[in-house]
């Protein structure tokens, strides 16, 4: 801000500024450039999107930032910059797709990349990088467990076996048994008895990964918690297939968001230095107790019909954590506008100061004048 002699506040901005978001997404079906279109930071600041699956990213961690080039999208959404092949340095991350999972996808080199240049993102890097294995998010869970209790966190029992030679005691069948970290129902198969056991040890015999062992819960329906922020949901979900989230008979409901299941999801949201979008599974038993099964993190999938509203929700936690970030804060803009104020007095003064200088100046070329003519009379020859 300047200010003239006049009084004039003429106020100099900088050029607008343009921050690279890049949305990783896994359902490319789902268009952030809608959600995102016009969006700017509270200091005018555009925000760019790009939006990729991890298949199309590649890039490198310098040591001044990360530089990414995202290849032409298989089916690009018309219009977007999808449509070629484009490289940008990333300023943030919405992080929506699981970093590892089927068919041999393995981009965790990828997200350590991220780590390594320290880029801000949603759910944060390091989250992801805790959540890549089940086993460190089922302990968190038992933390929980263990400072509410099992009445109000009932979690369930799950033998951990780092590998085949260790399933020896397992619990009463049936039982689930499930491998590795993959979700979405794949890697686990329902063992009615020892024979199916052993098949299952066979199996991972040769793959090497290790494998958990959980009672099998005769359900009646799943659920899942959501939050999304301070945004909370809550669904019911009925299956003809024990895989609850498998096939394609399923019916999705909403539920009652109680308080026991927002003090479940709030608890959840701590861990891992925070996690703005989660979901926790659960199943209803037919014995009327329910029971916790998983947590999951940013990649959780949107129920249809409040799948736009969801991602408006997230919209506003990265522009929010990007004005935190990269804009003038609140308190700022405050400070600024009392400076304002405060300028504005002391033009009023200045310029009362100069009117009053001005008067002092008439007056004294009065005085100059008046002492000029005075002179000349007296100078003049007498008749």
């Amino acid at each position: 801000v300047t200010v003239s002699i006049t009084g004039a506040m003429e106020v100099q901005q900088k050029p607008a500024k343009t921050l690279n978001l890049l949305i990783i997404e896994c359902q490319s079906i789902l268009n952030w450039y809608q959600i995102f279109d016009g969006a700017t930071l509270c200091d005018g600041s555009k925000v760019r999107v790009e939006q990729a699956v991890w298949d199309d990213i590649s890039l490198v961690s310098y040591p001044d930032g990360v530089m990414v080039t995202c290849n032409r999208a298989a089916r690009p959404h018309p219009g977007t910059s999808q449509e070629q092949q484009r490289s940008f340095k990333v300023d943030f991350i919405l992080l929506r797709s699981v970093t590892r999972s089927i068919k041999g996808q393995d981009s965790r080199n990828k997200l350590f990349t991220f780590i390594h240049g320290n880029v801000p993102s949603v759910n944060s890097l390091f989250s992801a990088y805790v959540c890549l294995e089940r086993v460190t998010v089922f302990s968190a869970l038992k933390q929980i467990q263990q400072k509410l209790s099992p009445e109000q966190f009932p979690l369930i029992e799950q033998n951990f076996h780092p590998d085949f030679r260790s399933m020896l005691i397992t619990p009463e069948y049936p039982l689930v048994a499930k491998v590795g970290s993959v979700h979405a129902g794949y890697g686990k198969i329902k063992c009615d008895n020892s024979r199916q056991l052993a098949d299952f040890k066979s199996l991972c015999a040769v793959h090497g990964d290790y494998a958990t062992l959980e009672p099998f819960i005769e359900w009646d329906y799943d659920m899942r918690i959501q939050k999304i922020g301070p945004h909370y949901r809550a669904f019911r979900r009925i299956s003809s297939n024990w895989k609850g989230n498998v096939g394609n008979e399923s019916m999705v409901e909403d539920m009652e968001m109680t308080d026991r299941y927002k003090l479940m999801v709030d608890e959840c949201a701590k861990l891992f230095g925070g996690l703005d979008i989660l979901g926790l599974d659960l199943v209803h038993g037919k014995n009327g107790k329910e029971v916790i099964l998983e947590l999951n993190d940013t990649a959780i999938g949107l129920v249809h019909k409040h799948e736009k509203e969801d991602m408006q929700f997230m919209r506003d936690i990265v522009i929010s954590r990007m004005n935190t970030l990269f804009s003038k804060s609140e308190q700022e803009y405050s400070d600024k506008e009392n400076d304002v104020d405060s300028l504005k007095d002391e033009i009023a003064i200045l310029k009362a100061q100069l009117q009053r200088e001005q008067e002092k100046s008439s007056k004294l070329e009065q005085l100059k004048q008046k002492l000029e003519t005075e002179q000349s009379t007296s100078n003049c020859p007498q008749q």
